[in-house]
């Protein structure tokens, strides 16, 4: 699949992203059920032992001379347990899928395997309200007649990505470029600005795509060029991490502490 797309940031800068394939969508899928029906049959087990444990106890407590309204009382857990885990087995996958995406930020077990990830159409992050309709219309996806729409769409997009305006797209980059070969192993330590987890939380993935394609063409942008640039995203970052802005002269040691940060926290995350 050589499906790309591009979108242009506030700043001007394009960014392209590979679209995801059918096949690599489906394995996806298709792990990310197994996942879910493993998870289901081991909590199937435990209920079924727990309220067969419970009728157990409940058999010893009410004698032969108990009455039979207590008896059968006693003899309702395991039906109640096995309620329970029908309620699970029904709801577990909106549950799965939804919570995924919106706390992995567009992934789930299965797209973090097959290395793709959600986003929405213009290319940012996925919000509650995206990841909620293309939850809610996976009722309707999985109808057979529907099968054939990511294979004419031509960014193999399902009817929930149609809806809620989102792709899934290629999350594994094509290349090391070479601001990440020098940022990646910069520590902690040896940056000027201190940068946290909850502070990369409130950026979106556009915005590292943006300052590493800033930081690419850094040696070949004029004074004039890199001051124009730099005036336009450092500001703008600032607000969305809640820092206070750097002076001038450090808004490349910002940029790149920034995108090392976040280089540390995938590698984390990966490992």
């Amino acid at each position: 699949m050589n499906e790309r797309i591009d979108f242009e940031t506030p700043e001007n800068i394009t960014i392209s992203y590979q679209v995801a394939g059918t096949g690599t969508r489906f394995l996806a899928w298709f792990a990310d059920n197994i996942f879910l029906t493993l998870i289901c049959l081991v909590l199937l087990v435990v209920f079924v032992a727990f309220g067969a444990s419970v009728d157990s106890v409940f058999s010893d407590l009410f004698e032969p001379g108990g009455s039979d309204a207590d008896s059968r009382d006693g003899s309702q857990f395991s039906l109640i347990f096995l309620g329970v885990w029908l309620m699970i087995w029904s709801l577990g996958g909106f549950l799965y899928f939804g919570l995924s995406e919106l706390i992995f930020r567009g992934q789930t077990i299965g797209k973090r395997m097959s290395k793709i990830r959600v986003v929405k159409a213009d290319g940012f992050s996925l919000d509650p309200t995206s990841i909620l309709i293309r939850t809610l219309f996976r009722v309707v996806d999985q109808l057979p007649p529907l099968w054939i729409v990511p294979v004419l769409s031509t960014s193999s997009q399902r009817l929930g990505d149609m809806v809620a305006g989102t792709i899934v797209i290629s999350d594994e980059p094509t290349e090391i470029s070479s601001v990440r070969e020098t940022l990646g192993s910069r520590s902690e330590a040896d940056s000027k600005f201190r940068i946290t987890g909850a502070m990369l939380k409130r950026s979106q993935p556009a915005d590292f795509a943006t300052i590493e394609s800033i930081l690419e063409r850094w040696s070949s942008l004029s004074p004039v060029e890199r001051i124009a640039l730099t005036e336009k995203i450092v500001p703008a970052m600032t607000q969305r991490l809640q820092t206070e802005v750097p002076s001038v002269e450090d808004h490349q040691q910002y940029l790149e502490d920034l995108l090392a940060a976040e280089y540390r926290r995938q590698s984390r995350s990966l490992g």
